[in-house]
Order: structure tokens, then sequence, then C-alpha cells
């Protein structure tokens, strides 16, 4: 984490986050009714605003909802565990179409998210309207702000807001998105865009960062130019345009293509990866779900028996516990708990390229750019299997990998939905609660509209904007 050494620097930026965040959270329609105190906290400089931006404990833990990993196929549940959980938890474990979210809910899945947003907001808007614009500082502060922005509200897109259908015009422009925030105010009442507006909203702030950002930066709490590039073929790659997520990809590998070699990491370790492994392009993780803590989750079964004998990530990821079953502890955060690493890594760039490559009928390429990427994850090299000959049998050993090697990182959902529209891929998910010798099943078929969250409903009844369908 980055500390802050000019005293006076962090009072007046505290100063500044305790106003704001109780203007954001008290939703008032005002924005600092009070400026006989105001100016005193606001801040102008370009050292105030990265200070502002620098607070990790807020920018860097909640860039996305920990409902992200909710939804997904990775774990199950005994009883006993849910049983003890708050009656949101169990809702959402069992799908229910309406989940009541409570207050700590809507404070780390809606509001905190959106208070980096805010972040971002009040940064761009102090920019605006200060000098000393188009030096290499401004630039820098201004990429910074753009790309959290886009970074929260594509992670919130994946949660709330209907997948992206390329070539579904309709779809695109008439299903709703998300509320679009673009300056601090509080002014106006927050309106849901369409879905076509949210991923434009995404891509624009990103492209613009991309030209801003600097080569390189000090900690990777903050993002450079190789960030905005990997996000960019992560966003591409979630709206299926494989040619530019391709693009993107390659623009990332070119200023960092360092990979772990696995029989390096401690086995043993509930921590085998430090939070700012070599891997690590840009820094964050989701708000924390407690279902997901490793004492409660189980790794799905299926999953964990895909890993072969001599994949060192079977022992790197895993952790054998009491019950009988095993925990993930592969997180790339640094920590075993209940938030996962949801930042941006080379070896996701690797899987980009290499389904990118496949899709786009460049097989050989598609093949080495996994090769190069599983050799440091097995323990006496890797080859690729000689049984996938065909493009979508590449393909489909490809995506394999992709969800053995990104589990609990903020990307499954995204998969889920984007390859529901595919017939070789889509599946109906199926979730177990293990009750005793009994296991109960619960179902969500492709297409349901259980596919996107609903929002919180206090979030609803206060803003009046319209409730995903159900």
């Amino acid at each position: 984490m980055m500390k802050l050494t000019d005293t006076s620097l962090r009072i007046r930026a505290a100063q500044f986050l305790m106003i704001f965040i109780g203007v954001f959270l008290s939703a008032c329609n005002k924005f600092l009714d009070e400026k006989s105190d105001g100016a005193l906290a606001v801040p102008n400089t370009l050292k105030d605003l990265q200070a502002l931006l620098d607070n990790n404990s807020t920018i860097n833990l909640y860039t996305g909802p920990g409902l992200i990993e909710l939804n997904t196929d990775d774990f199950f549940l005994e009883s006993s565990v849910l049983n003890k959980l708050t009656e949101f938890d169990k809702q959402a474990y069992t799908w229910e179409p309406n989940p009541q979210f409570q207050l700590i809910n809507v404070s780390l899945q809606w509001r905190s998210c959106y208070q980096v947003i805010f972040y971002a907001n009040t940064v761009l808007d102090r920019l605006q309207a200060g000098e000393n614009k188009n030096t290499a500082e401004y630039n820098s502060l201004k990429g910074f702000a753009l790309f959290l922005r886009a970074y929260t509200y594509f992670q919130l897109a994946q949660v709330y807001s209907p997948v992206y259908k390329p070539g579904d015009e309709t779809h695109n422009m008439q299903k709703l998105g998300l509320p679009l925030r673009l300056d601090p105010s509080f002014e106006e009442n927050s309106q849901r865009s369409s879905i076509i507006e949210t991923y434009n909203q995404v891509l624009n702030d990103l492209h613009e960062a991309k030209v801003l950002l600097p080569e390189t930066v000090t900690f990777a709490t903050r993002p450079n130019k190789t960030a905005a590039y990997a996000l960019l073929a992560r966003v591409y790659l979630t709206m299926q345009n494989y040619e530019q997520a391709l693009i993107n990809a390659n623009e990332a590998l070119a200023r960092n293509s360092t990979l772990m070699d696995y029989n390096m990491r401690n086995t043993e370790s509930t921590t085998p990866f430090e939070a700012f492994n070599p891997e690590v392009i840009f820094w964050a993780h989701s708000a924390s779900m407690s279902m997901l803590s490793p004492a409660r989750a189980n790794v799905d079964t299926l999953l964990y028996n895909s890993y072969e004998d001599n994949d060192l990530r079977k022992n790197v990821f895993f952790n054998k516990k009491t019950n009988g079953y095993v925990a993930f502890k592969g997180n790339y955060a640094g920590y075993y708990s209940s938030s996962f690493f949801n930042g941006l890594a080379v070896d996701e760039q690797y899987l980009i390229k290499s389904e990118c490559l496949a899709r786009l009928n460049k097989i050989s390429e598609a093949k080495t750019t996994l090769i190069t990427l599983l050799s440091t994850r097995y323990k006496r090299g890797y080859s690729f299997p000689t049984e996938y000959t065909t493009r979508d049998e590449v393909l489909g050993y490809i995506l394999q990998e992709r969800r053995k090697e990104l589990l609990f990182r903020g990307v499954r959902w995204s998969d889920i939905r984007r390859l529901n529209q595919d017939d070789r891929f889509k599946k109906d998910l199926t979730r177990i609660l293990i009750d005793g010798s009994e296991a109960k099943k619960f179902t969500l078929p492709v297409g349901d509209p259980r596919y996107t969250f609903i929002f919180p409903q206090d979030v609803i009844r206060t803003s009046g904007m319209t409730q995903n369908p159900r």
C-alpha cells in the first residue's frame, strides 16, 4: 500500500473525503450546501488530487461488487454454512429472483463502487477548473480518473446491466444499463442509460485514458498504459469484438509479458501470491462477500478434478479442508479471504490473445500463445494436446484453460453470460447445497433474467429508477 508522508496533505484529503462521503451516502440533492468551510477541504492542487486517488482503502478495494463472483459455477456451500448467513446471502445463493438487500449489501455492492466513480468525477471536475493543464502530472491524473471510472462502470455492468449482444442493436439500445454519473454534482436525479451507452462510456474513457497515462508507474495501485490496454482487451472480449480484443491484448503484452514460474511458488502457504506479484498490471479487488470466504465456500468438485496431477495450479490454487472439500487460495490480491483480485494481470492477456486468435482461425498462433502461458504452470514441461485439431476443439480447450487459470478473478461471470450466446458453449447453471448426505439442486437456465442482478431495493425506492425485470 502507498503511504502519504505529508501530514498537511493527509489532513486536507481526509477533510475532503469526510465531507464528500457524507454528501454521497446521504444522496443529497445539493452539492456542498455548506460552502463556508468547503474551500478549506476541496482539493485544488495536483498533489491533493493525486492523494485522493491514492486512497487505496477506497479506490483499489471497491472497483467492483463482490456479486460478480456470487452467481458463478466455481463454488458450492453446505447447508450448515448457509444457514448462518444473512437472508440476502441465502436468497442470492439459491438464485431467488428478488433477494432482499440489507444495509451492508447496499453499501459494499453498490455505494462503495459509486463512491469510486464519485472520486474520479471529482478529480476530473477539479482538473477541468484548474490550471497547469497538459503537463505530465496533469495528464497522468486525468488518465487515472478516466481509467477508474471506466473500470468501475464496467464491473458494475457485469452485475447490474443485461449482457451486451453484438449485432443486436435493438437489445443494446432498448435494454437498460447503468445510471451514468459523469460529474460530482447531485443536482440531477439518476437515470439509467442503455446498454450501448454504458459500454460506449467505458470505451470512450479508456481510449482517452490510454493516451494520457504514463508508460510506467511506481505502484501497481496506479494504472499505466499497459493497464488501459489490458482493460480494453477485457472489455472488447466481453463485447465479443475479438479483433479489437486481440489488438489491445497485444499492446498490453508488448509492454509487459512477465509470467511467474509456478514451480517457484510455496504450495504450502495459504497466500502463495504476494499482493504485487510480477504478473499484476493493476492491483484491485472486489468488495467482499461473506459466503465466499475460503472457510465457507468449497471449490466446485468437477472443476478441481479437471486439473492434472502435474499441473502446479492444483496445489498452488487450492487448499484441502477438514470437511473433505477444497478451498481457493490462489488470490492475486495476496489475501486468504472473501475478497478477490479483480485487477489486471499478464496471464489474462495471454488467454485473451489465445482465444481471439483461435476465433479468428489462427490456430497455430493460438496454440503457441497458450503454450507460453501453461509452460509456467506445469511441473515438467507442457505441450498442447494433440487430440485437439479443429478450430472448435482448440477454442473449447482454450476456454477450459481460461476458466482454470482465472477462477475467482471477476471474469467468470462475464464469460458465462457471453458464452451463453453461443450454442457450442452455453450451459444451464446448477448450484448444489450440501445438507448432510443430501444434495439440493438449484438451476439457472440460459436466458433467465436472473443473469442480471436486481438493483438494491433502497436505490430504486429513493431514485425512482426502473428495476431490472424478473
